[in-house]
């Protein structure tokens, strides 16, 4: 698992022996998953640092100083590509931290830096078999980011030198061997698909941006052109940038600034013989046909707030079984869709209408003409996805991802907050309960039968208010002990707490046992708030008498501590300016009075 958080990407390592697998190994049962002890009461548990269990991250990847925006790995798991600030791609050794290459989307200036923007989306394109195999080695990496451009770049050509942004490095800041440019916003989500038709196996290149747009492109020519000498990878580099109208196929309109985007291939058990794309802007999911570019469904996700970050996940019923084509007894699998957004909220959808066989194309229009024949009413969404349920954790919310064997989904906050929840791979369905039965007349059943009855719409519900808790202040002036009521007023670092204390000791006559006995440690905080708060005539009317008080307790110990009497003579300081003031401020008055006398007479 890599999290991309600033000029870092942190790696947790996925043995047995890493810092995260040990952790959720502690939290995990032998045969039940996570046990009801162990289980937190929210998705964060206690945000408090002091008290959360905080994993630390086998390896860091350091970025060179830019702050990285994305991340993906390469199918074997070793590379990884690192999209981050002034337009740099950096490939790095997952293993050994170490920089392979670096890709720059604009020339470099003087200090060797890049003036370009960030880059939102990487990621790395297989290469299937059906192409040559000389080809098929070749390391193929995608990236998109504020400037609205996308760029196919080869991770191991332009080596020579001669066809770069800049003349430092060793093979680094090599041009991209395609440009497409077609967005009129920021790209923020980008990903690729295969698909075959009778022509062969194509690849295609899928960016939403923020301008409301998603577009497919057409790189096929790029991953077959060959890439054998420096010469003819420039003149096909240059052309491919002035062909760039004729690579997007398709142009679909989401209504919103897109966020991020999911690929669906087709299956042996899926209703679509095509890839489809899930699109995630403002509150809404969209399901796209990208070779129609037709909109499929609408997904009312119930978020309040901007989707930021969505997943397909799969999981599987273990005690449920059902028949499969040939009568054989296979697992049942249900597939999920998990959004979230920035108001905190994990909805959960349910995807199995799309991989469920039995409702193909054909049968799908079959049963639209039956019911249209019989006057039922027709969903406009062919493709349903219904809410299920939701998850309301405390803090907004960037990224969510899952694991491939679907056991743990990891959720990113705005506050760089990372939690991981951990589920056993096989979910059992739910029983369902059994209807209590009456109970005996006369038992003390029989009289609380009606405690559990839901309220009805014309009832008057009368609810309990929860017994507010209080603070430590509070509970040691309900102990009488003065003095340390005031101590923790003043722990809490709140004027208004410490003035409302103050005011309480005065209404009891106990400030003057509060305000005595203490030595340098426990004087120096009130004589310190009340030297700084005392010219301010929303606390001077309490501050005055406390002054008076210090100075009629602790009068005899003066010159004995500096720091005391540095706080004294601040005190008197501020008094003094303030008399200054008042007197000032009494004199304007009087000629103020003095010009408007005169000026009725």
């Amino acid at each position: 698992m890599a999290i991309v958080s600033g000029p870092r990407v942190c790696l947790y390592g996925g043995t047995v022996t890493s810092s995260l697998s040990r952790a959720l190994s502690r939290t995990m049962s032998t045969a039940t998953g996570i046990t009801e002890e162990q289980e937190p009461t929210s998705l964060f548990g206690d945000v408090d640092t002091k008290t959360s269990k905080m994993v630390k991250p086998d390896r860091n990847l350091n970025t060179g100083g830019e702050p990285a925006h994305s991340a993906a790995y390469h199918s074997d798991g070793r590379l990884l590509a690192v999209g981050c600030d002034h337009g740099l791609v950096r490939v790095c050794d997952a293993t050994s931290r170490a920089t392979l290459r670096t890709f720059a989307t604009h020339p470099m200036e003087e200090g060797g830096k890049s003036c370009g923007l960030p880059v939102r989306s990487v990621g790395w394109l297989e290469l299937g078999s059906g192409m040559d195999k000389d080809k098929v080695k070749r390391k193929i990496i995608y990236s998109a980011g504020d400037d609205a451009t996308l760029r196919i770049w080869d991770l191991s050509g332009d080596l020579s030198g001669g066809n770069v942004y800049a003349s430092g490095g060793v093979g680094d800041y090599a041009r991209p061997i395609a440009t497409m440019r077609g967005h009129r916003d920021a790209i923020r989500a980008c990903t690729a698909f295969k698909m075959v038709d009778s022509e062969g196996e194509k690849v295609r290149l899928v960016t939403g941006s923020y301008d409301h747009s998603i577009r497919v492109w057409d790189c096929d020519d790029v991953l077959n052109a060959n890439a054998s000498s420096s010469s003819s990878s420039r003149s096909r580099s240059h052309m491919q940038e002035n062909s760039n109208s004729d690579r997007c196929l398709s142009v679909m309109d989401h209504g919103a600034p897109v966020e991020d985007l999911i690929v669906i291939q087709p299956t042996a058990t899926s209703s679509f013989r095509t890839p489809l794309i899930l699109s995630a802007g403002g509150t809404i999911v969209k399901l796209w046909n990208p070779q129609l570019g037709k909109c499929l469904s609408v997904i009312q996700t119930k978020h309040n707030k901007t989707i930021t970050s969505m997943c397909l996940t799969s999981m599987i019923r273990g005690d449920d079984e059902v028949l499969g084509a040939n009568g054989e007894k296979k697992k049942n699998i249900c597939w999920r869709l998990v959004t979230a957004g920035l108001d905190g909220l994990i909805r959960i959808h349910s995807a199995d209408v799309l991989f469920d066989a039995t409702l193909n194309t054909s049968t799908r229009t079959t049963k639209l003409v039956a019911r249209r024949k019989n006057g039922t009413k027709m969903k406009k969404n062919i493709y349903e996805m219904p809410y299920l349920h939701g998850i309301k954790t405390s803090l907004p919310i960037t990224a969510i991802a899952m694991a491939p064997d679907g056991t743990k989904l990891v959720v990113g906050t705005t506050t760089g907050y990372v939690t991981v929840r951990q589920r056993a791979k096989y979910v059992p369905q739910g029983k369902k309960k059994r209807k209590a039965s009456e109970p005996k007349a006369g038992t003390y059943a029989f009289f609380m039968r009606g405690m559990g009855a839901d309220a009805d719409a014309d009832d008057h519900v009368v609810q309990l208010l929860k017994k507010k808790k209080l603070k430590k202040y509070d509970v040691m002036l309900q102990k009488f002990r003065y003095g340390d009521a005031l101590d923790e007023a003043l722990a809490a670092r709140d004027p208004n707490a410490i003035v409302a204390v103050l005011e309480e000791l005065g209404r009891r006559r106990g400030l003057i046992n509060a305000l005595s006995n203490r030595d340098e440690e426990t004087l120096e905080p009130i004589l310190a708030f009340t030297a700084t708060f005392i010219s301010r005539p929303k606390y001077t009317p309490i501050l005055i008498g406390v002054a008076n008080q210090l100075c009629d307790i602790y009068a005899r110990v003066f010159g004995q501590s500096d720091t005391i009497d540095e706080y004294f003579e601040k005190l008197h300081m501020h008094v003094k300016n303030e008399c200054r003031t008042q007197s000032a401020l009494n004199q304007l008055i009087g000629q103020i009075d003095t010009v408007m006398y005169a000026a009725e007479m």
